[in-house]
This record gives structure tokens, C-alpha cells and sequence, in this order.
């Protein structure tokens, strides 16, 4: 047990007793304390559940103000200029219109084509609700059959059988629908496993697209091992001129959003003998990145709060940079105060790392197109930063998608990334060649988004939170999950599927919903 000692003088200072402080503790961190729940909390200092939110409260309460509280005046006053900083660069709402947005959804339906508006008119008439989606399905199928036009016999027909489909796959009341999930899912997932096993060696195949790309999403990582998003762009510029089409503009923009660190641009000497460091700049990268040698040399100066010396002041294309002299007139005092070996080595480090230009965690930026249909071009980056992104001029927030999940909730809310959920698991598992009806991956999506949150399926998310005692037992840690729910005192009340094969009677789903009473006629 290692408790750091910071955490628990911090839950004894919210009024948290000390024997629930020191398990609380346990080689957590504050931050990872301020995220546990009530049910984790009681488990952890093994108390009733009354207790555990009453402690839970304490910690919620202590982390909303416990920051503003503690911090100097003058760190209040930083935060607060950055705050103004960005208010000037954050773009303002996007206005919504319905229709270009129901354009863009519908985008492949064939809505022109006369078969999809015969069998859309007859719908109408025969009172059969069918989706855009629905009826475009038909089309396409008609039209893979080489059929234009239908007869009223074949329409009829065709209504018929399509309402007969649609009501046979509605679910039944008291149908299984998480186990029929998890079979559906489980199996094309074994596929998967033996296919990402056998495309391991071959160089085209991205092997981080399947099983290990479903398992990042169900466990709700926080970034995924290969964070990507494709950054589209609007028609046209605050100017009113044209923007996506224009490759320049577009390869201008990628420039920017892209970090560029200062090995991105010029070549660092060493020089061990005199203790200083040179950076040769390179004149088609720094073009190529739309900056200039004195851009350069300010945000070095800025960054490093030392005296960066150019060969010339306009435009430089050598500088130089010497340990602890902060500016010109420390020069002087260099002789009689030489830096050490040490310092050199700290600076060139401190040097390489530091960003000159672009957004964090944008590690590349790379513009693709024309497109066939449009012939405008788009950013497909290598790293993800959503929200930074979404307040440069010229990005179209409403089609600029990310696969990593959590960016979305934080920017978007909790329907945005349910969505991204749906959208993953299935690129994913079409992309492995395996078909999963979109349904089950709805249902997936709805558990993990049900509480406001990305919750992982395992036993720090969903499973860990069951309120059957008997299903948590049988998951993981079972001796510690049948001796905690003795000690509070809890009641399973056998409503799920585990708890009822645990304890040998009929699952409440299906034939088990029904009870049936035969009551003998007495004349």
C-alpha cells in the first residue's frame, strides 16, 4: 500500500474521516480520487451506501473550489488574460438551416430517380410510413434488376412485402436483446481476431483498424493509438471567394494547423567547445510553413526568456542562442561565468521541443483531393485536436469529424458521441469485411451513453456498476463482491439474465416472462 500522503491531508481537510482518507488514498492522486463514484467509494472504504455519497459529495464539492481557492492572486490573473486572449479568436455559433442540413444527410439517396418517386407517391397512398432510407434500399435493388418502371401489381406487391419485412424485424416484448447483441457481435469479433492475426505481416494493412480498434472504443480510451480527423473545409472564404477548391488556400491552412518544432525548420548545432548552440534555418521549410527567420527568432526568445543572438535583424538566417545569458549585456559577464556542459545539453533539449507554430497533438496535416463529385479538397491529420481546430477561419464544423471519442463528448455532448460510437464499430467492422446489423450496434452505443457519459464495458464502467449483486460477483473479484454486499446489507433482486443462471431458475426474458396458472372449470 502506498498512500500519498498530499491526497489524504486533502480528503482530512474536507472533513472526510481519516480511516476512509487513507484507504481512499491508496496510490491514488487527487485527480483520480475527484472521479470516483459513490458505488467505487463504498467498495474502496468498504461502508454502507449512505456513507460513500455522503463522502462523495465532500469530494465533489472540495474539487469544484478547492482550485480557485488554494491558487495566488496572480495565477488568477493569468488565467484570466487567457481567457480574454481566446475570446477573440473563438468563432461565434454556426447558424443551423434545416434544409442544407437534410441535404447533406440525404446526400446519398437518389431522390430524382422515378422509381424512387412512384414508390414514394404509392406509400403515401396506401398509408405506409417508409423512410427516405427505406425506399432508396428499394431503388437500388430495383435498379440492380434492371426495373425502371413498376406496374400497380408489382407496387402493391412490393408494399406488401416490404411492410411485412418491417414488422418482422421489430423485436418482441421481453426479447433478449443484449445477449442476441453480444452473440452478434462476439462472433464476426473472433472473425476478426484470426484475420488481424493473419494480416499482421503484411505492410498495406492497417492492423490497428480491427479487433484492437473495437476493443479502444468499448473500453472508452481515453486517445486512441492512432488519432486521425478529416478537416473539411467551407465553400467559400469571409471574402465571399472560393476556398476548398482552391489547393493553395487549402495547403496554407494545413501549414498552420500543423506543429512545427524548431528541427522542422532549421538544422541545431552544438558547440560543445564554446557552449552555445546555432540554428541554421532553412529557408524552403520556413516558406513552406509561411514563416520568417524574425518570427522565428521572437517565439524562441519568448519561449526560451533568453537572449537569442541573429546574424541579421530583418530577415536572419543564423541564430545564435547561449545558456543563461537573458540579454545583450550579459554578454559582458560570459567570460567570468561560463555555462556548464549540463546547461548546454538542457537547452538543446529544451530547444527541439519547443512548438514555433500550430495546434497541439497535430503531429501532420496532410491536404487530399480534388473529390470526383465536388472537386474540393480536405486536411487528413495524424492526431487530433478537435476543439482548437473548430476556431480557425474556414473550417466547416459541421462536417470535420475526429475518431477519438472523448474529444467528441467534451466538445459536442453526449448525443455526438453516441454516434461516433455507431459510426466506428461500424467503419471498423465493414472495413474487416464483417456484417453486424446496425441495431445491435445501437444498442452497444445506447449503454455506454446512458448516464451522461462514456462509460467503458467492463468492470470500471458498466459491468462494475450492475445493480445486481450476483452479475458484479460474476464478472471479476467475486469473493470481494459477495463479502462488501453482505457487509451493506444489499438485496439482489434477480431481475437479469446472470443472477437467474447463477441461481438455476428461468430468466424473466421470453417463454420466462409468461407465468401461466391452469385453473380447472369446478361444474
Amino acid at each position: 500500500m502506498t498512500v500519498k500522503s498530499a491526497t489524504k491531508k486533502k480528503l482530512q481537510d474536507l472533513g472526510i474521516a481519516e480511516q476512509h482518507a487513507h484507504e481512499l488514498a491508496d496510490d491514488r492522486k487527487w485527480d483520480d480520487v475527484c472521479i470516483l463514484t459513490a458505488v467505487q467509494i463504498s467498495a474502496i472504504c468498504k461502508t454502507d451506501s449512505q456513507t460513500a455519497e455522503g463522502i462523495h459529495k465532500m469530494i465533489l464539492g472540495g474539487g469544484k473550489g478547492s482550485k480557485a481557492d488554494s491558487a495566488p492572486a496572480q495565477t488568477i490573473t493569468i488565467k484570466r488574460k487567457k481567457v480574454h486572449r481566446r475570446t477573440t479568436t473563438t468563432r461565434g455559433l454556426q447558424s443551423y438551416d434545416s434544409d442544407s442540413k437534410m441535404i447533406q444527410v440525404e446526400r446519398d439517396v437518389l431522390r430524382d430517380d422515378p422509381l424512387f418517386i412512384q414508390i414514394q407517391a404509392a406509400s403515401v397512398d396506401a398509408d405506409i410510413w417508409l423512410t427516405p432510407r427505406i425506399i432508396n434500399d428499394l431503388v437500388i435493388g430495383l435498379n440492380d434488376r434492371g426495373v425502371k418502371k413498376l406496374t400497380k401489381k408489382q407496387m402493391d406487391a412490393l408494399l406488401a412485402s416490404t411492410q411485412s419485412a418491417l414488422a418482422k424485424t421489430r423485436v418482441d416484448p421481453f426479447e433478449a436483446v443484449g445477449i442476441i447483441t453480444a452473440q452478434s457481435i462476439g462472433e464476426p469479433g473472433t472473425q476478426m481476431t484470426m484475420r488481424t492475426f493473419h494480416y499482421a505481416g503484411v505492410a498495406t494493412v492497417n492492423v490497428t483498424q480491427g479487433l484492437p480498434r473495437i476493443i479502444e472504443i468499448v473500453d472508452a480510451r481515453k486517445t486512441p493509438d492512432t488519432p486521425t480527423m478529416n478537416i473539411y473545409l467551407d465553400s467559400h472564404d469571409e471574402k465571399g471567394k472560393p476556398f476548398n477548391t482552391e489547393e493553395k488556400k487549402v495547403q496554407a491552412l494545413a501549414a498552420s494547423l500543423e506543429t512545427t518544432l524548431t528541427p522542422d525548420i532549421a538544422d541545431i548545432d552544438v558547440n560543445v567547445a564554446q557552449r552555445f548552440l546555432t540554428l541554421n534555418l532553412r529557408r524552403a521549410n520556413l516558406k513552406t510553413k509561411s514563416m520568417t527567420g524574425a518570427e522565428v527568432r521572437d517565439k524562441l526568445s519568448k519561449s526560451l526568456r533568453l537572449y537569442v543572438n541573429a546574424d541579421v535583424d530583418d530577415n536572419p538566417r543564423e541564430l545564435t542562442i547561449i545558456p543563461g545569458i537573458k540579454k545583450e549585456d550579459d554578454l559582458k559577464e560570459l567570460a567570468a561565468n561560463p555555462p556548464t556542459y549540463t546547461d548546454l545539453l538542457a537547452l538543446e533539449d529544451k530547444v527541439r521541443k519547443i512548438k514555433l507554430k500550430g495546434v497541439k497533438d497535430i503531429i501532420r496535416a496532410n491536404i487530399q483531393g480534388p473529390t470526383k463529385d465536388t472537386g474540393e479538397y480536405y486536411i487528413s491529420t495524424i492526431g487530433s485536436n478537435l476543439s482548437k481546430v473548430s476556431e480557425f477561419q474556414g473550417v466547416d464544423r459541421s462536417r470535420t469529424y475526429t475518431n477519438n471519442i472523448m474529444e467528441i463528448v467534451k466538445y459536442l455532448g453526449i448525443e455526438a458521441a453516441r454516434q461516433s460510437i455507431i459510426n466506428e464499430m461500424s467503419m471498423t467492422l465493414e472495413g474487416a469485411g464483417l456484417d453486424v446489423d446496425v441495431r445491435h450496434l445501437l444498442t452497444v452505443a445506447d449503454v455506454m451513453t446512458s448516464e451522461g457519459e462514456v462509460r467503458a464495458i467492463g468492470r470500471h464502467g458498466v459491468s462494475g456498476n450492475k445493480h445486481s449483486i450476483l452479475a458484479r460477483a460474476a464478472f471479476e473479484v467475486t469473493v470481494n463482491h459477495l463479502l462488501n454486499a453482505g457487509v451493506r446489507g444489499e438485496r439482489d433482486e434477480l431481475t437479469g439474465v446472470a443472477e437467474n443462471i447463477i441461481v438455476g431458475q428461468p430468466v424473466a426474458l421470453g417463454t420466462g416472462s409468461v407465468e401461466l396458472f391452469y385453473v380447472p372449470n369446478e361444474e
